[in-house]
C-alpha cells in the first residue's frame, strides 16, 4: 500500500520547449522519409516533439511548486529568441546509432544561457548539473537495434544535401512536463510554463 501511495505522489518531469504545429508536421514528414529505410526505429511521436533543457526524473509532487517557483526566477530577463532546426545527425555516431536527431542552429548562446541558468537553480534544489554535456538537439527516433543503423545513416546522408532549414522556433517560455510512461509509450502533460521575458 505505501508503495502505491509513493508511486501517485511522484511524477516524472522535465523541462521543455514545445513546438508550434507548423514545425512538428514538418518532422513528421521527415520522419515518413526515413521510415523507407525500414529501420526497427521507435519514432517520436508528433505530439511528443519537444527540445529537452532539463530532464528531472521521478520528483515529489510536493515539490513541483517550489521547482517552478525557482526556475521563473533564475529564467526571468533570458529574453525572447529564436532557434532553428536544420540538419540530422546520430549519437553516439554514425558507426554506431542509437538516436537520429535534428540539429539546432541560431542563437544557440541563448539557449546555452537559459540551460545554465535551469541546470544551476536546480542544482540548488538538489539536481545533479549536467550543463558540460549538454547538446542542443531534437530526437526524431531511438534504434531499437544497431543492426539496422547503417541503411538508415544511408538513407539521412542522401537527404542532408537536400534538406535545408526545417522550421524556426520563437522561444518565449519553457513548460514543465509531465511524462506518465504507458504501453503505448509516453504521454506528456505541460504542468506549468515560465516566460523568459519578464
Amino acid at each position: 500500500m505505501d508503495r502505491q501511495v509513493m508511486r501517485v505522489l511522484q511524477s516524472r518531469l522535465f523541462w521543455a520547449v514545445n513546438l508550434p504545429v507548423d514545425v512538428k508536421r514538418k518532422l513528421v514528414n521527415l520522419q515518413s522519409y526515413l521510415r523507407t529505410a525500414q529501420a526497427n526505429v521507435k519514432w517520436v511521436e508528433q505530439h511528443n516533439l519537444h527540445l529537452t533543457v532539463k530532464f528531472l526524473g521521478d520528483v515529489a509532487d510536493s515539490r513541483i511548486s517550489e521547482i517552478v517557483r525557482n526556475v521563473n526566477e533564475a529564467a526571468a530577463g533570458t529574453g525572447v529568441f529564436t532557434l532553428t532546426l536544420s540538419g540530422l545527425g546520430f549519437f553516439p555516431g554514425s558507426r554506431r546509432p542509437r538516436i537520429i536527431w535534428v540539429g539546432v542552429q541560431d542563437e544557440l548562446h541563448k539557449f546555452r544561457l537559459l540551460h545554465k541558468r535551469v541546470e544551476e537553480c536546480m542544482a540548488v534544489l538538489g539536481w545533479a548539473s549536467d550543463s558540460q554535456s549538454f547538446a542542443p538537439h531534437l530526437t526524431l527516433g531511438r534504434l531499437r537495434t544497431p543492426r539496422d543503423g547503417q541503411v538508415l545513416v544511408s538513407k539521412a546522408d542522401k537527404l542532408c544535401g537536400d534538406l535545408g532549414i526545417i522550421g524556426d522556433i520563437t522561444v518565449s517560455g519553457i513548460d514543465l512536463m509531465k511524462s506518465e510512461l504507458t504501453r503505448k509509450g509516453p504521454v506528456y502533460q505541460v504542468l506549468a510554463s515560465v516566460q523568459l521575458n519578464t
